[in-house]
């Protein structure tokens, strides 16, 4: 279906940028290079094909060993923004305290700047941030977060599953995160752009284990947009564009029996289906179709500054 002559309608291609291997379950020091090699040029081109305007949220940690990456993808006139510094779930941000917090948001700037310039976006490792974190982002000049999922249900197929479960009591459309809770408005200033979800998420996960899913409950999510201008957000990660080859050994990430089973085991078996190539062609498809329904491709800092005319 396509629309005309509506132009309210705003679709943010979002994408972490993170040292982790999909084949085996953990960080690992050969991913950034691999990325850079291939990842981001599959990428890149398929959002140059659509005109795609895009966020990338690197870690710190990403950008200082690759550097060349930050400056690959703004270069292409795309928005650099800040993941953190470590994507490691022993410095996730619902497990750290307020002042580290702080230090992994400084310490993530320090390398991302210097190569792309003020970062004033963010988005939490592995979506996972308390309390303290709004204080935090405000404390090192970030103007925007896209780190809750309105309405998105893991259950234990995620890490940090117990603090995610706000997600089901948090506002659908942007709005300005409180100093209380990141699933709740309020006066921090800081604009939260929540990660499109209908229990289901919106991601690039979603799209390569079951594309069926994916498009059932994209027709819901475009034809919200379409009724009450809600932007669409896709998350997608660069490491889904490479091709792994033959599947490593599942590295276990937590001490819990049954997170172990269902998110390092069960969800690692099923994020190895259509890794590479085959990522590219279903990105290729949504894009597409997201251009032929009428969205305007735009950046978290773009959509910040529509929000605040």
């Amino acid at each position: 279906m396509l629309f005309t002559g509506w132009c309210s309608m705003y679709f943010l291609m979002t994408n972490d940028v993170e040292h982790h291997s999909i084949s085996l379950n953990k960080e690992d020091s050969n991913i950034p290079f691999q990325i850079y090699q291939t990842g981001l040029p599959r990428l890149l081109d398929t959002l140059n094909k659509y005109d795609v305007s895009s966020t990338f949220y690197f870690t710190g940690m990403f950008a200082e060993q690759c550097p060349e990456s930050v400056e690959l993808v703004h270069n292409s006139g795309h928005e650099v923004g800040c993941h953190g510094y470590d994507h490691s779930p022993l410095r996730a941000f619902d497990s750290i305290s307020f002042d580290d917090q702080v230090n992994e948001l400084k310490k993530a700037k320090s390398f991302l700047e210097p190569l792309a310039g003020n970062v004033s976006s963010f988005r939490a490792p592995a979506l996972r941030l308390n309390d303290d974190t709004i204080l935090a982002l405000k404390k090192t000049g970030f103007k925007t977060d896209s780190s809750v999922a309105s309405q998105r249900f893991d259950g234990p197929f995620t890490f940090g599953s117990k603090n995610k479960l706000k997600w089901l009591s948090a506002p659908r459309k942007p709005y300005t995160l409180s100093y209380e809770s990141p699933t709740k408005s309020g006066n921090s200033g800081i604009l939260e752009i929540p990660i499109s979800a209908v229990l289901i998420p919106y991601i690039g996960t979603t799209m390569r284990i079951c594309p069926s899913l994916l498009k059932f409950i994209e027709k819901y999510i475009f034809y919200e947009a379409y009724k009450t201008e809600k932007p669409v957000v896709f998350l997608f990660h660069p490491n889904e564009c490479l091709d792994y080859g033959v599947k490593g050994i599942s590295t276990r990430r937590s001490s819990n029996l049954i997170e172990y089973v269902f998110a390092d085991v069960i969800r690692h078996n099923l994020k190895m289906r259509n890794l590479g190539l085959k990522s590219i062609s279903l990105l290729d498809e949504l894009l597409k179709k997201a251009q032929n329904y009428g969205f305007e491709f735009v950046t978290a800092k773009e959509f910040e500054q529509i929000y605040r005319r």
